[in-house]
């Protein structure tokens, strides 16, 4: 099975799903030196080689253009990375320095996950960056995938070994309303049940607890 029919097969549904408003998932998990990375992220060097996450980044903002232009129906799309890495399965922001705009503290601003009631367990306080085009979401997955702890300079097989990625997808769209003048104008937005998220590799307790959150 090639790289491209992996993507049709599995983002494919998804995409349109999360656009009609329900959550969406898709989750790839394994041993080490499976072909994961390549799963998900894939290579640059053709179109067939495209990963998992930038097929549905592509085909996500096709079809929210293409509903746009049906329906007049205003969609934000917002954009989250967190990493679960060591085997204390610690939580960092990978887009907190992007948020910031600061390379010199590469530190988590605190992201934790928090019990809630209904919705279970959720992740808090990681960076929501707004991604108006294709090309700005691909810019946030590099800038997310350049911030794991196996990329760095000091990292060694257990980094490389237990780096997670949690990549989100958060889509909102804006309803419309008449005015009392006869006019009509956005006055408020409504925001799809959680996002659909991209998941590249994760495992164990904090696996399990991260689905509670982006899944139903």
């Amino acid at each position: 099975v090639c790289q491209a029919e992996v993507c049709a097969g599995t983002v494919a549904e998804v995409i349109q799903s999360v656009v009609n408003g329900a959550d969406g998932c898709v989750f790839c998990f394994g041993h080490a030196k499976l072909g994961k990375s390549y799963t998900m992220i894939g290579k640059d060097d053709s179109m067939q080689n495209l990963g998992i996450i930038p097929c549905a980044i592509s085909w996500l903002f096709k079809l929210i253009n293409e509903r746009k232009e049906k329906t007049g129906a205003r969609f934000s799309v917002r954009i989250s990375a967190v990493e679960v890495w060591g085997k204390e399965e610690n939580l960092r922001d990978l887009l907190s320095e992007v948020a910031t705009g600061s390379l010199q503290d590469g530190q988590s601003p605190g992201v934790y996950l928090c019990e809630d009631p209904i919705c279970g367990t959720q992740l808090q306080n990681q960076s929501e960056l707004r991604a108006p085009t294709a090309e700005k979401a691909a810019f946030f997955l590099d800038a997310a995938i350049a911030s794991r702890r196996g990329n760095q300079q000091d990292c060694d097989e257990d980094d490389l070994r237990n780096s997670h990625m949690l990549f989100t997808l958060h889509i909102y769209q804006y309803r419309m309303e008449k005015s009392g003048k006869g006019g009509s104008k956005s006055t408020s937005t409504a925001p799809h049940p959680p996002p659909p998220s991209l998941g590249r590799r994760l495992s164990s307790r904090a696996a399990r607890d991260l689905l509670k959150h982006i899944t139903i």
